[in-house]
């Protein structure tokens, strides 16, 4: 009787194993369209002065519905040399309701250095965030003459 019972149980394991790792059925689902969000003040990379500037914003990209604050790169689409990115990070405080529950809560950002504009006219460049399967999100930055 106990070999029947093990038996039963062993089998009871597979099916529940089997049936709980059914394949989500993501057709007709978007698992590709990237979407970005940048820190609170604006929820945009501002224009940039004439004097030059440099600003460091907090990024989440998400792509589909499914893939939240992904991995990203970021570069100058055509690389002119007035303007400069990179990867970093920021650290803000998260205040929790209890006691205890306050922690330090780091961000991936984009640090962004424009240098002075002596040319005289506006200039336009495409910053470009690139995630692991190659899909790409860019914003145009300005910067005043």
């Amino acid at each position: 009787m106990k070999k029947v019972l093990v038996i039963f149980a062993a089998l009871a394991l597979v099916c529940f194993s089997a049936a709980s790792c059914q394949k989500v059925n993501l057709d007709g689902a978007d698992t590709k369209t990237l979407t970005i969000s940048y820190d609170l003040d604006g929820n945009s990379i501002a224009n940039f002065s004439a004097a030059g500037e440099e600003v460091i914003k907090a990024v989440v990209i998400n792509q589909g519905g499914f893939k939240r604050d992904i991995d990203w790169t970021v570069a100058v689409d055509n690389a002119p040399d007035w303007i400069a990115v990179e990867k970093t990070t920021v650290t803000t405080k998260f205040t929790g309701t209890y006691g205890g529950d306050d922690a330090d809560v780091i961000h991936k950002a984009v640090k962004i250095t424009v240098q002075p504009n002596t040319s005289g006219v506006k200039r336009n460049a495409v910053i470009r965030f690139t995630v692991a399967d190659g899909g790409s999100i860019s914003t145009t930055v300005t910067q005043n003459k």
